[in-house]
């Protein structure tokens, strides 16, 4: 084990003293997700290793982070619908889906918004996420470099409150710039449809986007669970489906 601090010069490698390895291993997160991995899926080896559950993916400290800002991003709506109304806006506990455009949807926005966070941040804190050694980089590497969930032997462990990479306010820099990036004027809608049966006749020209024939060369579907176990924790007492 070794400690990564920031240097005079760059960063420096320590030896952890007694209290830093037992810290490590003494944290006891509450409410964890108990949900279980794929048997087998295409790019998954971790189960072979006794990794049979999400929560094996991560230490108990990286456990207590996640479920810990999970939980505060509840806290933070109704924070954020609490100083809403304070500014003048009315909740009527009408979704966004359903037309609403006031207190709540507002808090629901945020709170989303924050979801994403947190979602983002399981890719660097998990036991599956490598150090990048080079001078120029010298930090947490993401858990998914590729379309799978190898075996790790060596991994970082990414301090979430830290100035480097993997670090939550970092996380949260990355959502922002795709929110002020996207527009936001004009509802969206996807389809799974077969394109032999697509209408000529709608009015607006659908922009039609097919997946490359994979096959079964790459679980997406197992993948995406991986995250959405954590979005899901955070969304569900606001989205309950």
């Amino acid at each position: 084990m070794a400690i990564v601090a920031e240097g005079q010069r760059g960063r420096a490698y320590l030896s952890p003293d007694e209290k830093q390895a037992t810290i490590a291993v003494q944290t006891m997160p509450l409410g964890v997700p108990e949900t279980d991995l794929p048997e087998q899926a295409l790019g998954f080896r971790v189960q072979l290793y006794g990794m049979t559950k999400h929560r094996d993916l991560f230490t108990l400290r990286q456990l207590v982070a996640l479920t810990t800002f999970n939980d505060l991003v509840l806290e933070t709506r109704e924070k954020v619908l609490t100083d809403a109304r304070g500014a003048g806006l009315l909740a009527d506990n009408i979704s966004l889906n359903d037309g609403g455009t006031r207190a709540n949807v507002y808090a629901d926005a945020v709170v989303t918004y924050l979801a994403c966070a947190v979602d983002r941040s399981a890719d660097f804190w998990s036991t599956l996420a490598t150090w990048s050694p080079q001078p120029k980089n010298e930090l947490v590497a993401h858990t998914f470099t590729r379309q799978a969930l190898p075996m790790t032997w060596d991994f970082a462990e990414a301090n979430p409150f830290s100035r480097s990479g993997g670090n939550f306010e970092g996380n949260l820099a990355f959502i922002i710039k795709v929110i002020q990036a996207s527009t936001t004027n004009f509802p969206g809608k996807a389809d799974q449809v077969d394109a032999t049966t697509l209408s000529s006749s709608r009015v607006i020209r659908p922009l039609i986007s097919t997946d490359p024939p994979y096959y079964d060369n790459i679980g997406y579907a197992d993948l995406s669970d991986f995250f959405y176990v954590w979005l899901r924790r955070s969304l569900n007492s606001i989205y309950p489906y």
